[in-house]
């Protein structure tokens, strides 16, 4: 039985059926540009030192994202996240795995998914960054490790907050829940705005034995202004 595949944004036949895109919504996607800041995508930035991010270089030693948080990537992040439209995370995906393919240097150990807090996972019946490290874990041949890191407290979504506030918003908020075997590990988040979520678990994950921290994400965002 023959079973037509539509494209996710425009409904037309989607030709690149892993991807639920066609080829011309696929074309249309914000593709992160090459040269810019590691942590949030600025264009000024140089190497890891972003001064609108950080007062100093991250915790993370580098960073990738497929494409930049602009439309449509940012409506089918969205959806992703709060409609359960998990299926958007292997089309999201695909640019960001092209990028790993060109640019990646260290091969990780493994790949962990930034937790989320008990009472948020209950509510929302999945998280997904995890949903993400899933397809990439199946691309790349990569473990997955959701039982390493515990997120220990509910804290306010950071993208209520200004720029100044993110850090302190996730200040120990992370704690391992095992002992760590990794040396290289990569983060796989949604969404890089500040870094201040990574910054954190990096900093947790080198202080418990981790050589290499790279962060993994869909999209970049710009920071709002401080």
């Amino acid at each position: 039985m023959f079973i037509r595949i539509l494209c996710i944004l425009c409904g037309a036949p989607a030709e690149l059926s892993g991807e639920r895109l066609c080829r011309a919504c696929r074309a249309e996607l914000p593709l992160q540009p090459a040269g810019v800041c590691p942590c949030c995508g600025g264009p000024e930035a140089v190497a890891t030192n972003c001064a609108r991010c950080f007062p100093r270089a991250p915790s993370f030693d580098s960073c990738f994202s497929g494409c930049m948080y602009r439309y449509p990537v940012d409506q089918m992040i969205k959806r992703l996240k709060y409609l359960a439209r998990l299926d958007l995370a292997h089309a999201l995906s695909r640019p960001l795995l092209e990028a790993l393919e060109r640019d990646m240097e260290v091969v990780p150990d493994c790949l962990v998914p930034t937790p989320m807090h008990g009472k948020r996972l209950r509510s929302r019946g999945y998280n997904q960054a995890r949903e993400v490290a899933s397809v990439l874990s199946q691309r790349l041949s990569l473990p997955v490790d959701d039982q390493l890191l515990r997120r220990n407290k509910l804290t306010a979504y950071q993208y209520e907050l200004r720029p100044e506030q993110r850090k302190n918003n996730v200040r120990d908020a992370f704690s391992l829940i095992k002992t760590m075997r990794y040396k290289n590990i990569a983060v796989v988040d949604d969404i890089l705005t500040t870094g201040a979520t990574a910054d954190e678990l990096a900093r947790l994950l080198k202080h418990h034995g981790a050589q290499h921290v790279q962060v993994w994400c869909l999209a970049r965002a710009t920071p709002p202004s401080q």
